[in-house]
């Protein structure tokens, strides 16, 4: 049976409805006259970041310099290398789950910038900041440690690389929506990748080509985990948008 709606309540509600349009649509024309360029608006999220997990992140790799200074063998080379890559990717887990942990999907979801946007840019200054400390740590270990370029890549980014896999797959998922998970999962995988590289008979057995082939595999995979992501994102928060 329908349900009987009295006619001054469909009035109100059509009322109700036509404030809202209205109201969306004077908002949308006031931030029309007063367009925020790119630049202005990762400044402006630059605020909501805590800069002390770069600050964590440039003491780590400056720990790290100082540990290859000092070693001597290749295997202390490789462990070293092999868990400051997952390491350095781990510290960005924070800020990467605050938006999630932090309930505030919902509340953002009523701003004008999209969560697409919001995530793109916190995701483009870290991606910054860390390519000038990656940057610096790489000269140093070059200069300082004498470690030749082939092993910074195959052994400290060829797992970073991997553990970003994770933290975003796990980010952009909606079966696995858990920061403990995907902490869990990269130190999980931080331990397999010492066992591995510390075992110098696989180690050895591993040809130069295969390694060039995981780097660029593991570019690959992590390039799309983050454009899937990017383009699902209204999936996988589950938010609907108010002004978009």
């Amino acid at each position: 049976m329908k349900k009987f709606i009295p006619l001054d309540a469909q009035c109100d509600e059509r009322k109700i409805q036509e404030a809202i349009a209205a109201s969306r649509s004077a908002f949308l024309a006031g931030e029309a006259e007063r367009p925020v360029s790119h630049l202005e608006f990762l400044y402006r999220q630059s605020k909501f970041i805590r800069k002390h997990w770069w600050l964590l992140q440039g003491l780590l790799l400056a720990l790290a310099c100082a540990a290859l200074r000092c070693g001597e063998t290749g295997s202390e080379l490789r462990r070293v290398l092999g868990l400051t890559g997952p390491l350095f990717v781990i510290l960005v887990l924070p800020e990467a789950w605050k938006n999630r942990s932090c309930g505030a999907l919902e509340v953002e979801g009523t701003t004008l910038y999209t969560l697409r946007a919001i995530y793109a840019a916190r995701l483009t200054l870290f991606a910054g900041v860390d390519m000038v400390l990656l940057s610096a740590f790489f000269a140093g270990s070059s200069l300082l440690a004498r470690v030749p370029l082939w092993e910074m890549l195959t052994q400290f980014l060829l797992p970073g690389n991997v553990t970003c896999c994770i933290c975003f797959g796990t980010l952009y998922s909606r079966r696995f929506p858990s920061g403990t998970l995907s902490l869990l999962l990269c130190v999980l995988w931080a331990g397999v990748w010492s066992l591995l590289v510390l075992n110098d008979a696989v180690f050895l057995a591993i040809s130069g080509p295969v390694w060039a082939a995981l780097l660029a595999a593991s570019f690959f995979c992590m390039g799309y985990i983050l454009l899937r992501g990017q383009r699902e994102w209204r999936n996988t928060m589950e938010v609907k948008p108010l002004w978009t």
